[in-house]
C-alpha cells in the first residue's frame, strides 16, 4: 500500500509514525518545513528560550523508520479521480491519502493588522518578533506598551512570558526607569472565552498581579507602524502581536469540489475520518468535535493508522470516538492553570501539570530519551546583550 501523508504537524507526524510502526505499506510524508514545530512552546522560544524545545527535525523523528520517505515540498492541488496530489515540484500518486495541513492565521479584515502585527505561529515569525523586541528594548531603549491581541491560551501564555522577558532585558541591560509593560486585549467579555468562567477569573487575577494590563470587551480596530486603535482610542506602540483568529487551510476551499465543508470552513468527515473514498482529513482541518488541539490530533492520527491496518488485514472496522483533552497554560515561569472535565489546578501545581503535558507531547513523536532532552531545553535561556 502506498500512503501519502500531507503535513508535518502533530497529526501528520503522528499518523506517519503509527503507520510505520504497524508496517502498513510505504509512507511518503510531504511537509513544507523540514522540521516538526511544537506550537505549545513557541511562546517561550519567542521570549528568549532555546529553539530546541520547539523544533525537532523530521529526519531525526523518522531516523529509525525506513518505510517513511520525507519530502520537503508544498501541496497545491488534488486530483482525487486519478489518486494524485500535486505539489510545487511534482505529482505524487497514492492508494490512501491523509491530509493534515493545519490551520492558518486570519485577521478578520482589521485594517493594518496583516502589515504591522507580529505573530508566533511559525519559526520565521518567532525570530522576527524576538529580534524586534531585542532592538526595541536593548538598542532603542523604548518603554512603550506592548500589546498582545487575543486572550485565548496562546495570547495568555505569550503575555506572561513577554512580561518576564521584558523585565529580564531591562535588568540585564541596566535600563533605568523603564515603563515598558504588556497589555492583553480581548474582544470577548472575558479572557479565555472558550474555557470556564473559573479559568477566566483565576488567570485574569494572575495576569494583573504580574503587572499585565487586561482589556476585555475591547475591539482592536486598526494597527499602524507606531500606534494601535482600540475602541476608538489611539495608543502609541511599535509592537502588537496577533494571537487571535485562525482559519482552515486554504487548500480545502481551493479544492472544494472534493470536500464537504462545514460553515466554519473545516471539512466534514465520516465515522472513519474519511472526507471521500481513500482521502482522510485529520487534525485542525476537520469538523470533528475537539479538533484543533494536540491530543485530539494524536488520537485521530492513531485511529487512521489502526483503521488502515484493519483494512489491510480485512479485520472488522470500528468508528472514531472523539475525546476531550485537558487545556493547560502557563502565566510566566512557575505558575500555570489546567482544567479538564470540570476539574482545575492553578499555581505551581498547574504549572507542573502543564509541563508534564508538554512531555507527553514529545513522547508521542520521539523516543523517551530524546523527549526528555527536548523537554528540558525549556530551561535554556538565550543571553540578550
Amino acid at each position: 500500500m502506498n500512503i501519502v501523508v500531507v503535513g508535518g504537524g502533530f497529526a501528520g507526524v503522528k499518523a506517519a509514525l503509527e503507520l510505520a510502526k504497524r508496517h502498513v505499506g510505504k509512507i511518503t510524508l510531504i511537509s513544507d518545513e523540514t522540521y516538526f514545530l511544537h506550537h505549545a512552546t513557541l511562546y517561550a522560544t519567542a521570549t528568549g528560550r532555546s529553539t530546541a524545545e520547539s523544533v525537532i527535525p523530521l529526519n531525526v523523528i523518522f531516523a529509525d523508520y525506513p518505510s517513511v520517505t520525507i519530502v520537503h515540498d508544498k501541496v497545491i492541488g488534488l486530483e482525487a479521480e486519478r489518486k494524485l496530489v500535486r505539489t510545487a515540484k511534482k505529482h505524487y500518486s497514492y492508494d490512501e491519502l491523509i491530509l493534515a495541513l493545519g490551520s492558518v492565521t486570519t485577521f478578520f479584515g482589521i485594517k493594518g493588522m496583516a502589515e504591522h502585527a507580529y505573530g508566533i505561529k511559525s519559526m520565521a515569525e518567532v525570530h522576527s518578533f524576538h529580534d524586534h523586541i531585542h532592538q526595541e528594548v536593548v538598542q532603542k531603549k523604548l518603554d512603550k506598551e506592548y500589546f498582545v491581541i487575543g486572550a485565548g491560551p496562546t495570547g495568555v501564555e505569550l503575555a506572561g512570558a513577554l512580561h518576564e522577558y521584558l523585565q529580564s532585558l531591562i535588568k540585564l541591560n541596566r535600563i533605568n526607569n523603564s515603563r515598558a509593560r504588556v497589555a492583553i486585549v480581548e474582544a470577548a467579555p472575558r479572557i479565555l472565552p472558550r474555557l470556564s468562567k473559573t479559568a477566566s477569573k483565576i488567570v485574569s487575577k494572575q495576569l494583573e498581579k504580574a503587572g499585565i494590563r487586561v482589556l476585555v470587551n475591547n475591539k482592536v480596530q486598526a494597527l499602524s507602524k507606531d500606534s494601535i486603535i482600540i475602541e476608538g482610542k489611539q495608543i502609541p506602540t511599535h509592537t502588537a502581536v496577533w494571537t487571535s483568529g485562525v482559519a482552515n487551510n486554504a487548500f480545502f476551499s481551493e479544492n472544494a469540489d472534493y470536500f464537504r465543508l462545514a460553515p466554519n470552513g473545516r471539512v466534514n468527515v465520516d465515522e472513519h475520518l474519511l472526507a471521500r473514498r481513500h482521502v482522510y482529513v485529520i487534525g485542525d482541518n476537520n469538523s470533528v468535535k475537539h479538533s484543533g488541539m494536540a491530543w485530539p490530533a494524536f488520537d485521530q492520527a492513531t485511529f487512521v493508522a489502526k483503521h488502515l491496518a484493519q483494512v489491510t488485514t480485512k479485520r472488522p472496522l470500528v468508528s472514531f470516538k472523539s475525546k476531550s483533552a485537558p487545556c493547560g497554560l502557563p502565566v510566566g515561569d512557575g505558575w500555570g492553570y489546567v482544567e479538564w472535565g470540570g476539574i482545575y489546578a492553578a499555581g505551581k501545581t498547574g504549572y507542573i501539570i502543564r509541563r508534564l503535558m508538554e512531555l507527553y507531547d514529545y513522547r508521542q513523536i520521539v523516543a523517551p530519551k530524546l523527549a526528555r532532552e527536548v523537554w528540558r531545553a525549556h530551561h535554556i535561556r538565550e543571553i540578550d546583550l
